[in-house]
């Protein structure tokens, strides 16, 4: 794989960093030059064990004994918030932040800590509260990103040039959000220190801190997993792997009385602060949408495919924003619970409505063209690009585009959308027209989706809105296509004299939502076909503490830009030219006809 772009941390030096960290707690002076503590006596005493269990990073053979801990009697895992730091720290390292740190400094029932950034927070443990100076700033990945980032592919040569797509940070807005106080007291989540340390439960941890690295700690009442937030390291190809039928072999009957209450107050929080779409739900908390709806009693009972039947109803049934749905259930569950509860419940009713959709377009679709779609298709004077996932397969599967030509792959976006540039921009070319067809497209990764704007208009400038801080940002990119690693004029289609145009329908949902509305605001681009589907939220996976995991919008809400103002892109794009039958997407001799005769 190419060096530049492998995203997980090393297992040997997470092992490594909390073999040294538990044994030693706040006496530790550094976590491989990212964390550095100092310790003082804590007023506020707590009755805290610990246990040595087994931590299994991210596969079955990765495998080290360090500590959790338990407060006040209870079964509700904690841990020490130094040996947590430590852990984060060093994916941020991986993750593309080589000089990222944590200091840790206490003061009592008060712990700090400050990034290298300057920006920092505060936990009360007499409070319950958690205080962010600039809680955007705090967790951002990076230094040189702005404070809401949608894209991950932060790649760069052994020069520290930018490789394949850019940001402009000059070009960029920011306007930074208000400072929050995270109050865990008003949803009985208690945080916990004594003369050894200062402790807080796994969950409160995954959902405040662990988003940005895409990662989550799960207890399955042995053993720790650190593992992809997605699931994926337990799930893969529709089978467990080892570390999932490792994860799924505890399974409790019930569980305790304490476990049970705080994975329902941490839930509602989770919700209550990182669910992007609250007020489009018109939900004024999540414990009222649980009473209100019943599922409070499922979620409050105990019995582990219960409450996992209740996460599923709150996605499919009361949430069904699409950018939502359940991924595994909880390790006490059947590990095939979630193929029964859909064939049960089914998906949601949006979700189930636009999949319908769906299939009508790509019925019609193949009436054109049975043997598939290319990615690239010239017809007469128009030249179509067309995908159905914004993908970085391509980059995934290690190909290196610096070395190796991109090719005629509807199937990885970045390849397609180069080969297509350079394909139109030859010598001889007949395009006059360019039609991105995203008809059939259902979203996928940020990055690609920037890096398709950029290379059609020259730059893409995409907007986010933090519905949790209120920061709004917008950030400027540029792609390199024909992999020179310039970023200039020779990699867009823009100011070429092209008519450009995108084939949208109610199936081109998130990114493939989120492009033709960008398109929308340019006047170098037009819509057609029918309204895209909508979907203005970044995806946020979550879990809950009793090992469930689901994903869903998050607070960072895609947004475009006009006369200074954010609108989100949740109702879709209207098109400026409708098309009323499915089969006038893909009739292309005709539909070439068409776009000649608007000029």
């Amino acid at each position: 794989m190419n060096k530049i772009l492998k995203k997980s941390v090393s297992a040997a030096l997470i092992c490594a960093m909390l073999l040294t960290t538990a044994a030693t707690a706040l006496n530790v002076t550094a976590y491989a030059d990212t964390t550095t503590t100092v310790s003082t006596t804590a007023s506020k005493a707590d009755k805290v064990t610990s246990k040595n269990v087994n931590w299994y990073i991210e596969s079955k053979e990765t495998k080290i004994k360090s500590p959790i801990y338990f407060a006040n009697g209870t079964d509700v895992p904690y841990l020490e918030i130094s040996d947590f730091i430590g852990v984060m720290a060093q994916y941020y390292v991986a993750n593309g932040n080589p000089d990222c740190k944590f200091d840790v400094a206490t003061n009592g029932d008060t712990v700090t800590l400050t990034r290298e950034n300057g920006h920092l927070c505060s936990i009360d443990f007499t409070k319950n509260s958690i205080y962010f100076s600039d809680y955007n700033a705090f967790i951002k990945l990076k230094t040189d990103q702005t404070l809401v980032d949608g894209h991950n592919l932060i790649l760069k040569d052994e020069n520290g040039k930018d490789l394949y797509l850019k940001t402009n940070l000059k070009a960029s807005n920011e306007r930074y959000g208000k400072y929050i106080t995270l109050d865990l007291d008003a949803y009985d989540i208690d945080l916990v220190n004594d003369d050894n340390g200062y402790y807080l439960p796994i969950q409160t941890l995954n959902d405040i801190f662990l988003k940005n690295v895409m990662r989550s700690m799960l207890y399955n009442g042995k053993s720790v997993f650190i593992t992809a937030a997605d699931g994926s390291s337990l799930r893969a190809n529709g089978e467990l792997t080892p570390l999932g039928k490792l994860y799924y072999k505890n399974k409790p009957k019930k569980f305790s009385k304490a476990l049970t209450l705080y994975n329902y107050n941490e839930l509602c929080f989770a919700l209550d602060h990182f669910y992007g779409l609250k007020e489009r739900h018109n939900i004024s908390s999540f414990n009222e949408l649980f009473l209100e709806t019943g599922l409070a009693a499922d979620l409050l009972s105990r019995d582990p495919e219960k409450m996992d039947r209740a996460v599923f109803k709150l996605i499919s049934n009361y949430l069904d924003d699409q950018h939502s749905s359940y991924a595994m259930p909880s390790y006490a569950s059947d590990s095939e619970l979630t193929a029964k509860l859909r064939k049960k419940y089914g998906n949601g009713l949006s979700f189930d409505t636009s999949n319908d959709n769906l299939n009508e377009f790509l019925a019609a679709r193949a009436k054109f063209y049975p043997d598939g779609v290319p990615g690239y298709e010239e017809v007469g004077d128009t030249a179509f690009i067309t995908f159905d996932q914004f993908s970085i397969a391509g980059l995934a599967s290690g190909l290196d585009y610096y070395q190796t030509a991109p090719e005629n792959n509807p199937n990885d976006t970045i390849g397609i959308m180069a080969y297509s540039v350079q394909q139109i921009l030859r010598k001889g070319s007949p395009v006059k027209n360019v039609v991105l067809d995203l008809s059939c497209n259902g979203g996928g990764a940020i990055d690609t989706a920037c890096y398709t704007v950029a290379a059609l208009l020259g730059k893409a400038d995409i907007s986010l809105e933090d519905t949790l801080t209120g920061a709004l940002v917008t950030t400027r990119y540029y792609a390199d296509t024909n992999f020179d690693k310039k970023f200039n004029s020779k990699d867009h289609l823009a100011g070429k004299g092209l008519n450009i145009y995108c084939l949208t329908s109610d199936a081109s949902f998130s990114c493939g939502n989120l492009v033709p509305s960008v398109l929308k605001q340019s006047s170098n681009a037009f819509l057609i076909g029918q309204t895209s589907g909508g979907g203005a939220c970044a995806v946020l996976s979550l879990c809950t503490a009793t090992g469930t995991l689901f994903r869903t919008s998050s607070s960072n809400r895609i947004s475009f830009l006009k006369n200074g103002s954010f609108y989100d892109v949740d109702e879709g794009a209207a098109v400026d030219y409708a098309l009323s039958k499915k089969e006038s997407f893909y009739d292309r001799k005709k539909l070439v006809e068409y776009i000649d005769g608007l000029m």
